[in-house]
């Protein structure tokens, strides 16, 4: 570097001394070619002007050219790094639009359609290309979406809701206050079966003009607001399809919303199902159109096939991460959002089809018999928390007083021995004697093939057979659960996971009106005290007049042992490094919710110099 610079230094000094020389001093020969002319004719500047300077070469030999060349270069490179830095320094990296996000999915869609979607798939896509009245923000709150805003009379049973004025379905057409009314209607026909069809019952609906329509109640309803999140669809599109046949039309799959995002395309298997799905941002969407250009899902039949893509880049997320997959997915370029998220694990009963579980203290010992932390630490890997009731940590009326008996498997025969089910003096399963026939206690655990599942019923089954009752093991397909198992209600004890829709509070879970399908209640179980108490939750107009009923509720559900309430896991979304704009993803109230920020969501990234420099 010393060097290129000292003869840097001397070939310019050298060609500044020439210059100073004049004319008369340069050449005595008169016959002067051109280039020395140039040179003579100098004004009195010292410093040469650019026609000058590129006559400079003509004075250099080969080394001091290549001498001049390299100190050009390090002078051109060391100019482009600073200005690179201060570029850098004084400007910020912020969103720009583009890209495409690939998400890998277990399960196919099939009903792609908010007001009839069941299935975690299903509600995925409605959620994108979807809008409601109201929303749910990064935040969780409620926020109007295809509303401009909303009025509730002092009584709160009369909610009056304005449409904005720039709403257009993705082909074009606007939405009207009649696309409101067909949607809710629609849901209130039984011939739908749809599952919200109880959300709106005793909600009368009038439109007053296009742009504006009314929810009349029957009482409050303080959770209202939150119901009025599903999606509308378009009646331009549906009125002409009849309600016994909307499970198979084909705007099931590809449909036609108002959502941040649009249907594009779709790959079928040689079976029919789909394969792959096409989402393509909204240009057109009222609210903030999304920074990511295309969404693609990929469709797997468990959970292992989809992590192996996720390992081999060949999806850049997945709709959940097992627990059982967590540290295959460690080293990879892959961010774990931990969310919370409002779910529990828990053993149901239906009395139905096991006369034993009628008797309260039965149930007690069999959930004396659960070492649930045990359940925990080798299920989840520690990755939750131990419940009791059904009212999680987070969630209005949680109390951490109510506590379930801790572990006690004595205690648990001792009330077997009570129950006058003793164990044989030979063999393993307590048993009684009627009309000189022997009876064995024993009992059916039903859940869903799926590893933690099966898992937590081989703990319980060993758990349960250690005190004396014999267990069987009835683990059901996940094509099958729900259509033969639960909707049917054909189980004696089920474990399962359910999901709580946060605002609708406990009652759809735990009313004995629910006991059957479409309800949401899995313990076949009935009790005036319970029902009583969440009638006054539901009907309760502010949270603070719900409160005394929820404690209630939660010591009477304790009291009759009406589950065994096992853990609240976390959800564990996985997403590649090259996501950004997830910040604020930290709670869920469904698998669905994690996109409820996503127009924030981005992958390309653009400068711009910032204002306080």
């Amino acid at each position: 570097m010393i060097f290129v610079k000292n003869r840097s230094q001397n070939i310019f000094a050298k060609f500044f001394s020439l210059l100073k020389k004049g004319k008369d001093k340069i050449y005595e020969n008169e016959d002067e070619d051109i280039n020395q002319q140039l040179i003579i004719q100098l004004n009195k500047k010292k410093i040469p002007n650019p026609d000058q300077l590129k006559q400079l070469p003509k004075f250099l030999n080969k080394q001091e050219k290549l001498h001049m060349i390299i100190a050009l270069v390090i002078l051109i490179v060391s100019s482009s790094v600073i200005s690179w830095r201060f570029y850098i320094k004084n400007s910020i990296a912020i969103p720009n639009y583009g890209g495409a996000y690939t998400e890998g999915m277990v399960g196919v869609p099939n009903l792609v359609n908010p007001i009839l979607a069941t299935s975690d798939v299903d509600r995925d896509l409605t959620k994108l290309i979807f809008s409601g009245l109201m929303k749910q923000d990064g935040e969780n709150q409620l926020i109007p979406d295809l509303a401009s805003g909303y009025t509730i009379d002092a009584e709160q049973t009369t909610y009056t809701f304005e449409l904005r004025d720039d709403l257009r379905w993705h082909d074009g057409k606007p939405i009207i206050a009649d696309d409101i009314l067909f949607t809710i209607n629609s849901i209130k026909n039984s011939e739908y079966k749809s599952p919200f069809k109880n959300s709106f019952n005793g909600v009368a609906i009038q439109v007053i003009n296009d742009q504006t329509i009314q929810f009349k109640l029957e009482k409050p309803f303080a959770p209202f607001l939150s119901i009025l999140t599903i999606g509308i669809i378009p009646e331009h599109l549906w009125y002409s399809i009849p309600a016994f046949g909307a499970n198979l039309a084909d705007l099931n799959t590809k449909p036609i919303g108002s959502g941040p995002f649009k249907f594009k395309s779709l790959t079928r298997e040689s079976s029919g199902n789909i394969k792959s799905y096409v989402l393509e941002s909204n240009d057109n969407y009222h609210l903030d159109q999304a920074y990511i250009e295309e969404l693609h899902f990929k469709f797997y039949p468990d959970f292992l096939t989809a992590v192996t893509a996720l390992q081999n880049k060949n999806v850049d997320g997945l709709i959940y991460l097992p627990k059982e997959y967590k540290e295959d997915i460690k080293n990879s370029k892959v961010s774990l959002h931990n969310l919370q998220f409002p779910q529990y694990t828990s053993l149901f009963f239906n009395p139905k089809n096991n006369n034993l579980l009628t008797n309260n203290s039965f149930r007690g010992a069999l959930a004396l018999a659960i070492d649930k932390q045990r359940i925990l630490n080798e299920v989840l890997y520690g990755d939750g928390q131990i419940i009791h009731t059904p009212i999680l940590p987070g969630l209005l009326g949680y109390n951490g007083d109510f506590k379930a008996a801790d572990y006690n498997p004595n205690k648990a025969k001792e009330i077997l021995d009570d129950l006058d089910w003793p164990m044989p003096s030979e063999g393993e399963f307590r048993s009684q004697t009627k009309n000189d026939e022997i009876i064995e206690l024993k009992v059916k655990l039903t859940t869903i093939d799926q590893t933690e599942n099966v898992k937590i019923a081989s703990i319980i089954q060993a758990s349960w057979q250690a005190i004396g009752i014999k267990t069987e093991l009835d683990i059901v397909s996940k094509d099958k659960i729900k259509k033969d198992t639960i909707e049917t209600r054909d189980y004696e004890i089920l474990i399962f996971g359910q999901v709580v829709n946060t605002s609708s509070g406990p009652y759809p879970f735990w009313h004995s009106s629910q006991n059957v399908h479409p309800g949401l209640n899995l313990s076949i179980m009935a009790n005036k005290d319970i029902d009583d108490y969440l009638d006054i939750i539901r009907n309760a107009k502010n949270e603070e007049a719900s409160l005394e009923p929820l404690q209630k509720f939660q010591e009477k559900l304790l009291e009759l042992n009406f589950a065994i309430f096992l853990y609240n896991p976390t959800y564990t979304y996985p997403t590649a490094d090259k996501l950004k704009g997830m910040e604020d993803l930290k709670f869920i109230n469904l698998p669905a919710d994690r996109f409820n920020n996503i127009t924030s969501w981005y992958i390309k990234t653009k400068r711009i110099l910032s204002r306080n420099n």
